[in-house]
């Protein structure tokens, strides 16, 4: 038997722009992305077997329960990468266990984190056939933040979120992660933007602080253009999140992606951790996870 493990970062937007609905669907989008050390953990086995794909997963807790079929993302990725990458799984059988720590509807790209971890692992398992460019070009077919979760950093990202330009790192800092306990689903939240008139992110305000390497600067520039189209009821809750966050010592706070995940970034530990302390038990939330910024995406350990 073989097997790799594959450790899948998250994401947060330090800033997020929808700049038009294209016709195919999708969304021209404008962003400032950022790995975090926060990550879902994959197992990848390829053993004797009729070229099937089965998933397990450890995450029997959360609420809607995660599909383990090929609606799963994971799923649809290791299917991609047998039919564009030349290889096959004929007279073998893949297995992928998934150890679930990112939580779900959050807007920190779990998913999309877990569809890259897959990617990568069978790269490996198959002696790298896919360059890194491929990959992504695979990866874009099954969602478009798996390429950023391939490359991981601090990026920025155009088109459909895949063509990316490179920005300096984040500084070092901790940020403190809060899942409150309502979840947001991303196409409700894209239709939603449809429907509405929104002011728009700067992600150059933020891209600018960066090439300053002010965290400060970083922390004032964040904007989503999400937090304008919520529902009232998850606009109230949101607040509630980003006051729990400043009061706490939060230098800025920001909703991630979609939501309804949110962070704040501090610029010491102590203050971070105490936080994480306040908050860890608060009724609003479901999850709360002290993180740091990273420079690189999904990574593995052979085993």
């Amino acid at each position: 038997m073989k097997k790799i493990t594959v450790h899948a970062p998250c994401k947060i937007n330090l800033s997020l722009d929808i700049v038009r609905r294209l016709e195919n669907g999708y969304h021209e989008m404008d962003m400032v992305m950022q790995s975090v050390d926060l990550c879902d953990t994959l197992t990848l086995s390829l053993s004797d077997g009729n070229g099937t794909v089965h998933m397990t997963c450890d995450c029997e807790s959360y609420l809607p329960p995660l599909a383990c079929d090929e609606s799963n993302i994971a799923v649809k990725c290791a299917n991609a990468f047998f039919a564009h990458s030349g290889c096959s799984l004929a007279r073998q059988a893949l297995s992928i266990h998934l150890a679930k720590r990112i939580p779900l509807m959050a807007g920190l790209g779990g998913g999309s984190a877990d569809g890259a971890a897959v990617l990568y692992g069978l790269n490996r398992l198959f002696q790298n056939p896919c360059s890194p460019e491929q990959l992504e070009q695979i990866g874009v077919r099954c969602g478009a933040d798996i390429p950023f979760c391939l490359k991981g950093g601090t990026l920025r990202a155009k088109g459909i979120g895949e063509q990316f330009s490179p920005l300096p790192p984040m500084p070092d800092c901790f940020l403190v992660l809060i899942k409150p306990r309502f979840g947001v689903s991303t196409s409700k939240a894209f239709a939603r933007c449809d429907s509405f008139d929104y002011p728009h992110a700067d992600p150059q305000k933020t891209a600018d602080a960066l090439s300053r390497g002010s965290l400060v600067e970083i922390a004032a520039s964040l904007s989503n253009v999400f937090e304008s189209v919520c529902s009232e009821q998850e606009h109230e809750l949101i607040l509630k999140a980003h006051r729990l966050l400043r009061q706490n010592g939060a230098l800025g706070s920001l909703l991630s992606g979609s939501g309804s995940a949110l962070f704040g970034i501090f610029s010491r530990e102590e203050q971070a951790n105490s936080c994480l302390k306040q908050l860890s038990s608060h009724p609003l939330l479901e999850a709360a996870f002290l993180c740091r910024p990273i420079s690189h995406g999904v990574f593995c350990s052979e085993g």
